[in-house]
Formats: C-alpha cells, sequence, structure tokens
C-alpha cells in the first residue's frame, strides 16, 4: 500500500546481478536517483501541505472568533493548536529546505548517470572501458556525501554536552 503511494523508508541497498558488477552499479544508482526524485516530491508536498494548512486555519481564527456558536472555544483552540503544530513541523522537518537539496542532489545524480552512459567518466581498469562502474559509485558517493554534509551543516547546534555535577562521580574532593 504504502509503494503504491511512492513512499519509501529506506536508502537503496546494493543488490548482486547475476550480470555483472557494471549491470548491479546500475541498478543500484537507478534505485538512488528513484530513491532522492520520491523523498523530494514527498517533501514538496509537505510543505504546500503543511504552507495551506497555516493559512486556511490561520484565516479561519478572526471568523470564528467574530461568530456566536455552540463549540466555539473548542473550534478556536483547534485551529490555534492546528497552526501551531504544522508551523513546528515545517520547522522540524525544514520540507523547504530538503526539498530543494533533495531535488538538487537527484538532478546531479541523474547528470552524472547520463554522462556515464555517454561514455565520460573515465577508463575501467579491468577492460579499458570508459563505461567504468568504480567512476560512476565514486561519483555518486561524493554526491551524496556532499548532500549529506549540507544537510547537517544547517541544523541548529545542540550546543555542548551537559556535564555531571562535580565531573560525574569519580573521585571525590574532599571539603
Amino acid at each position: 500500500m504504502l509503494r503504491k503511494l511512492g513512499l519509501r523508508f529506506s536508502a537503496p541497498r546494493w543488490r548482486n546481478s547475476d550480470k555483472g558488477f557494471t549491470a548491479a552499479t546500475e541498478r543500484y544508482v537507478l534505485d538512488v536517483i528513484d530513491f532522492y526524485d520520491i523523498r523530494a516530491t514527498w517533501h514538496r508536498r509537505f510543505y504546500r501541505l503543511s504552507g495551506a494548512l497555516v493559512i486556511l486555519a490561520g484565516s479561519a481564527l478572526p471568523v470564528l472568533t467574530a461568530l456566536d456558536f455552540t463549540g466555539k472555544s473548542a473550534a478556536i483552540s483547534g485551529a490555534g493548536f492546528l497552526v501551531a503544530v504544522t508551523t513546528a513541523m515545517k520547522s522540524l522537518y525544514r520540507w523547504d529546505v530538503s526539498w530543494i537539496l533533495l531535488r538538487e542532489t537527484e538532478v546531479e545524480l541523474t547528470r552524472v548517470y547520463l554522462q556515464w552512459c555517454a561514455g565520460g567518466l573515465g577508463p575501467d581498469g579491468a577492460d579499458g572501458s570508459s563505461r567504468s562502474a568504480n567512476a560512476l559509485l565514486d561519483a555518486v558517493f561524493k554526491i551524496r556525501r556532499r548532500e549529506s554534509s549540507e544537510f547537517f551543516k544547517n541544523l541548529p547546534d545542540p550546543g555542548p554536552a551537559v556535564q555531571p555535577v562535580n565531573g560525574g562521580g569519580g573521585a571525590r574532593t574532599a571539603r
């Protein structure tokens, strides 16, 4: 069911191929590109949906306060709660930043893959082919490392770890 919706909960894994290393590499790279494409699509959807929810619920608050009906305070509280939770989730998950970063990564991965298909990533030591599976994997891993670094560098610093009082209960000093 969730796969039909395009949801994937784990990154692609290497799968050996009976057709050899190059075929396994190509399958892996195509899976990685697909993974980034799906994730970027879902982050775009979450970003837009959360923005629409905040606008609609926030806009409804003044209207709800002006009306007189049974359950008015519950409706106002519910709309305020929806705005607060949605805004917090947007801040926590950073769907806008993730959407952009995931899409840029997917485009870069696709570019490298197409460059490899055209024979432009360097010779393979084994057979002299310009379609080196090793060069393709190296380029893909560099792109993924760069994407990961870019994502984590923008996270807020949690600050220094809290140290136990008196150094943690080891040797105590006499008073």
